[in-house]
This record gives C-alpha cells, sequence and structure tokens, in this order.
C-alpha cells in the first residue's frame, strides 16, 4: 500500500492505493479505517486498483465539525477519484460508509460501474418489510446522541470497542489483537471520536436525503450481503429495493465484520459480482 493525501471538497484526506487494474472507490465503516479492506486487497491487488481513504473525520484524515452528510462525502470521493485520474470506478462500502456509497453511486452517473455494500445500515428507504436500522442496533441512537456517547465512551476507549468488536461478530475473535489496539489507538488521537461520530449525527436528516435520491433506481447492478448474527437480509431486500439489478444474500456464520470473519466467501462474491459488472 502506498499511503497518500489530497485537498478534495474543503478537506485534506489520507488516503492509500494499492494494485493496478480497474479502479474501486472503498468507505469504510465505524470505528474502522483503510485497514478493514486489507483482505480485499490481498485477494484482489493483481486485477484491481484500490483507491481507500480514511473517510472525512476518521483517522489521519482531516476532521471538521460540521459537513457530514452522505452527499458530502460522496463529492469527497469524486473529487478523490478525479485526483486519482479514475475516470470510472466500482464502489465497495462497508457499514456506516454504506449511506454515503449510495449517495455516490447515485451522483457517479455513468462513471460508476458497480455499488457493492457489506453489513450496511440503509436509512430513508421504503418497501415491503422494510426495517429501520436504528431497530435491531441499539448503539445508532445512542452514537448519534453525540454529548452522552462521548461523556461515556472517553477514556473508556479500549474496553468500548473490545465490546464493540466482540459483540458485532459471529465469532468473537474475528478482530485479531493487533488490530484492535490500533483502532483504539486511533479512536484515543485528538478529535477522533467527536469526529467520527458525527457519521451518525443527524440520521433523520440523511434518511431524507438517501430517500430523494432512491425515488429513482440505480441503474448499475447492485450487491448487499449480511451477517446472520447482524443485518441479515436488509442488505440484500434493500440492494434489491435500490436497483432492478440487485444481488445478494445472507451470510451463515457471520456477524458484522465480514471481510476478517468470512474473508474467502466475501473475496469469491466480489469477484464474481465485478467480473459480471465490468463494463468494456
Amino acid at each position: 500500500m502506498t499511503s497518500k493525501r489530497a485537498l478534495v471538497n474543503g478537506v485534506t484526506l489520507h488516503y492509500v492505493t494499492v494494485g493496478s487494474g480497474p479502479a474501486v472507490l472503498c468507505l469504510h465503516g465505524w470505528p474502522q479505517n483503510h485497514r478493514e479492506f486489507v483482505p480485499v486487497f490481498d485477494a484482489f491487488a493483481q486485477g484491481y486498483r484500490f483507491i481507500a481513504p480514511d473517510l472525512r473525520g476518521y483517522a489521519d484524515s482531516d476532521k471538521p465539525h460540521t459537513d457530514y452528510m452522505p452527499a458530502t462525502i460522496a463529492q469527497d470521493l469524486l473529487e478523490l477519484a478525479d485526483f486519482e485520474k479514475a475516470n470510472q470506478f466500482h464502489i465497495l462500502s462497508h457499514d456506516l460508509g454504506g449511506p454515503p456509497s449510495v449517495a455516490l453511486a447515485y451522483m457517479a452517473g455513468k462513471r460508476a460501474l458497480s455499488l457493492a455494500t457489506i453489513e450496511t445500515p440503509f436509512f430513508g428507504l421504503d418497501y415491503q418489510g422494510y426495517v429501520d436500522p436504528r431497530v435491531p442496533y441499539w448503539h445508532l441512537s445512542m452514537h448519534a446522541n453525540m454529548d452522552i456517547a462521548r461523556f461515556l465512551i472517553e477514556g473508556r476507549e479500549e474496553e468500548y470497542l473490545r465490546h464493540f468488536f466482540r459483540d458485532f461478530a459471529y465469532n468473537p475473535n474475528a478482530i485479531s489483537e493487533d488490530e484492535l489496539r490500533y483502532y483504539v489507538m486511533q479512536m484515543k488521537q485528538p478529535g477522533s471520536l467527536r469526529a467520527s461520530l458525527n457519521h451518525y449525527a443527524f440520521i433523520d436528516e440523511k434518511a431524507a436525503q438517501l430517500a430523494e435520491f432512491a425515488t429513482e433506481k440505480l441503474s448499475i447492478p447492485t450487491m448487499g450481503w449480511g451477517g446472520c448474527r447482524s443485518f441479515g437480509a436488509h442488505c440484500f431486500d434493500s440492494a434489491k429495493a435500490l436497483s432492478d439489478r440487485g444481488e445478494g444474500g445472507v451470510i451463515e456464520q457471520c456477524g458484522h465484520w465480514v471481510f476478517e470473519e468470512k474473508t474467502d466467501f466475501i473475496c469469491e462474491q466480489l469477484g464474481q459480482f465485478w467480473h459480471k459488472s465490468a463494463r468494456i
């Protein structure tokens, strides 16, 4: 991996690039950063070029006090793609990287080749059987109340993240000790907790923005996978609601941390999906 920085949309993002071939823009979730995609880099660096930022508010990127709406973060990624001269690209997201990845798929137009969302909470959709992600996931509303979340977590980052990574996993040892300590170190950096919690803030407003995008279906292939011990069918059902070319399903014996828990399975699915989605 090569670390880089770019000024895009008014913020400086730290990001990594690796591999060669068609571009893949990667949007990570909380409390991780670009490192969560390393298993995918290892599997596909010979065939794809990955561009994976620490999203605004995380790790080594800028941590502004405002502007965390999905469309704003999508614009960050569009300008990063311009900076890297990636005219067309696949989109890969996990967790809270999902809402801005949906906005990106709409805003990119013909530049987007496909959208793959893994263990994503889809806000603002309206289809039969849809359940707001705040119902099954207790922490979404808690983290959105940023003052209380910071009061409870600051000074206890290690204890909280240890619980967080284990509680949302099928295999409680899915996140290695080295990776856990890295994410704890990252979250203890000045401004990191405050800024990253902004990705949970104003969920109602973010849902309204995504609902406006979703009034028309995406024309690109869309894939959604959820772990059986986490979002389950929510991700697949939402992918089908967003696109007539939706696919995916539920991953057995898997929780929220799909890239770490079911590396071989998700890489096989991504490889097939990107191959089918390629444009000549």
